[in-house]
């Protein structure tokens, strides 16, 4: 039997019909978080004009409406509040969430990428919901591992005909089910059903990015600066790297994403925290440099950038990137959260943790702050849950402190020797201030 949503999860979801839908939401499509993060269009007259017709043709945009069907969740109607700033974020007050998937394509130019020749059918390799607030003031990500077992509903496919529904089935498997005929959309379409079944959200549209992409957008930002905890050499990767504070290209960057069997347990969930870690730098990365001043450097990051993605079918159009870019520009690092689904142990695979999970995607139903606290392993969670009850039993204890015993008056205190300070010339860097001005 595959996994079962719990009851409440399953008493909240309600279906409409689309065109009512349509109503609430209209055209509710957003960009990516990496780009709505640095899109704010600064060139005028005949360069804006340009930049912004090579951009659009750049972005490969897929209807997928027809395959979504009409029985999906419930979109709640959100107030409307007029823009005060221009570009205007046409959808201001409405939260959203977006499915960024990353493929791991073998074909085109992925294989000059991957190096490993290509190979048939469409896959997944990572998937992220991105959670942006109604107030755009904090955005937050969730991984899916992608050895989940689900259930994958039935998808419909470019020719008209539809899959079997699945039970316990991986969830990455829903890609390539979608995507039998090699079209990316329907592709995306298949997992954004699955997504939806899971969880009880309503994903307003997808990005697709392959490996290719993946690399491009990093070369674009110049490298970033990543901490990597131990050695690495793994062929599988292509990668070997020292321990340490290191910049990293785009093709060492594919490297770090993909490394798996020779770096911590071998597993997916081991590889989710580094690649929570390299999306995490690309965002630090984009909100430390002065890219939106540079008119040169930001042509060329948005040339590769924009040339890499699929998406829905209004979800890269310039205006409402621009406008939702604006309405973004107060995010900072900090106010960016990273948590992987929570999940119990299945063998070699893994399903939703049903005393945790819902905590997660209620959050996100109610447009609330996650609690970082449930993310990953459940048997980690539940330990982390009892230490900040025992730390909050601590504190509450410390708020109303017994008086001290009065000491002898001739009675000294005695005090062990002072800790010797850290050798500030040992060489090392604190992982969580590893930057590009001291990476190697």
């Amino acid at each position: 039997m595959g996994y079962l949503p719990s009851t409440r999860a399953r008493l909240r979801r309600a279906y409409i019909p689309r065109h009512t839908r349509s109503q609430w939401r209209g055209h509710r499509i957003r960009h990516a978080l990496s780009l709505t993060l640095v899109f704010t269009l600064t060139f005028t007259g005949s360069a804006l004009a340009l930049s912004y017709s090579r951009f659009q043709s750049n972005i490969n945009q897929r209807d997928i409406s027809v395959y979504l069907g009409d029985e999906r969740p419930t979109v709640r109607p959100s107030p409307v509040v007029e823009s005060t700033t221009e570009p205007a974020d046409p959808h201001e007050g409405e939260e959203l969430n977006i499915l960024v998937i990353g493929s791991d394509s073998r074909e085109g130019a992925n294989v000059a990428v991957d190096g490993s020749g290509t190979s048939e059918g469409m896959r997944s390799d990572t998937t992220m919901i991105v959670h942006v607030s109604a107030d755009r003031s904090r955005v937050e990500i969730v991984s899916i591992p992608r050895d989940t077992l689900v259930d994958i509903p039935s998808c419909t496919l470019p020719d008209g005909s539809t899959t079997r529904p699945q039970s316990s089935a991986m969830f990455n498997s829903a890609f390539s089910t979608g995507g039998r005929t090699g079209d990316v959309g329907a592709a995306a379409a298949c997992t954004i059903l699955t997504v939806e079944e899971l969880t009880g959200l309503y994903i307003d549209d997808f990005v697709v990015v392959d490996f290719a992409g993946f690399v491009n957008v990093i070369d674009a930002l110049g490298g970033i600066a990543m901490y990597i905890p131990e050695d690495i050499d793994d062929r599988a990767a292509d990668l070997e790297i020292e321990q340490g504070c290191r910049l990293l290209d785009g093709t060492t960057a594919l490297g770090v994403a993909r490394v798996r069997k020779s770096v911590g347990d071998g597993t997916d969930i081991s590889r989710i925290g580094r690649q929570q870690d390299l999306v995490a730098a690309v965002i630090r990365e984009a909100l430390s440099t002065n890219l939106l001043r540079n008119p040169a450097r930001l042509y060329r990051f948005l040339d590769s950038a924009t040339s890499t993605l699929t998406t829905g079918h209004q979800i890269g159009d310039i205006p409402e990137i621009a406008g939702l870019a604006r309405s973004l520009s107060s995010i900072r690092a900090e106010d960016v959260t990273f948590i992987t689904m929570p999940f119990a142990w299945s063998g070699y695979r893994v399903v939703p943790a049903t005393q945790y999970v819902d905590f997660v995607w209620d959050a996100l139903l109610a447009d609330q702050r996650l609690d970082s606290i449930y993310s990953g392993d459940a048997p980690e969670i539940a330990l982390a849950v009892k230490e900040r009850e025992a730390a909050a039993d601590d504190d509450a204890a410390e708020a109303q402190p017994a008086p001290p015993p009065a000491l002898p008056e001739d009675s000294e205190t005695e005090t062990g020797p002072a800790p010797e300070p850290p050798d500030p010339d040992d060489g090392r860097v604190d992982p969580t201030q590893c930057t590009k001005e001291n990476a190697s």
